[in-house]
């Protein structure tokens, strides 16, 4: 199988060692897509090329996983499960960028609106603000509150990555051989 197939073919099987270097790949890309959300990558082309690389490693995740299901011989219900959740949660994520940039294409933000660089230091100043409430007992409830937030946000990578190791783990199983079609019998003798 060539390398696109692999990864965008959802035909065939692929062993746990094919699949743990492949999983491993789409993983490492997705954490480097997020570079993707930088100031001035927005400001050229919007949310476009970021939304389009997780599309694509959302659909490399489930072929991989739907044809390493089918070598350990089980359903690949669960796969596509676990990718329509993290697909919900991007969308939920490019939403929330969209809102905080106040535009999803550089045509679409007024003239004289907020800057890439604006809208980076923006990111900064709330992420030093949330981990300095995460971290700081002073909030009580909202405190709480803020961090079950924060683990939902998280729960659909991390649901992803222990349904890719479980999926890993399982043991291969050969192909289950198709009975062969009975013979044709011969014709009925002529009267």
């Amino acid at each position: 199988m060539d390398e696109i197939g692999l990864f965008f073919s959802t035909k065939g099987r692929i062993d746990r060692k094919t699949f743990g270097w492949c999983v491993l790949a789409v993983y490492v890309l997705g954490f480097f897509s997020q570079t993707l959300l930088s100031g001035n990558v927005i400001a050229r082309a919007g949310l476009w090329p970021f939304t389009f690389v997780q599309v694509a490693l959302i659909w490399a995740w489930l072929a991989l996983h739907i044809k390493r299901l089918r070598d350990a011989n089980e359903d690949a219900a669960g796969a596509i499960g676990v990718a329509i959740v993290y697909s919900l949660a991007i969308s939920l994520l490019v939403l929330v960028i969209s809102l905080f940039t106040g535009f999803s294409h550089p045509h679409d933000r007024p003239p004289g609106g907020p800057a890439p660089a604006g809208d980076a230091a923006l990111g900064l100043i709330l992420v030093i603000l949330i981990f300095g409430l995460l971290y700081s007992p002073d909030f009580g409830v909202f405190t709480t509150l803020l961090k079950i937030m924060v683990v939902i946000a998280c729960l659909p990578g991390l649901i992803s990555f222990v349904f890719s190791l479980r999926t890993g783990l399982r043991k291969s199983v050969p192909p289950v051989a198709l009975p062969a079609p009975p013979a044709p019998s011969a014709p009925p003798p002529a009267a």
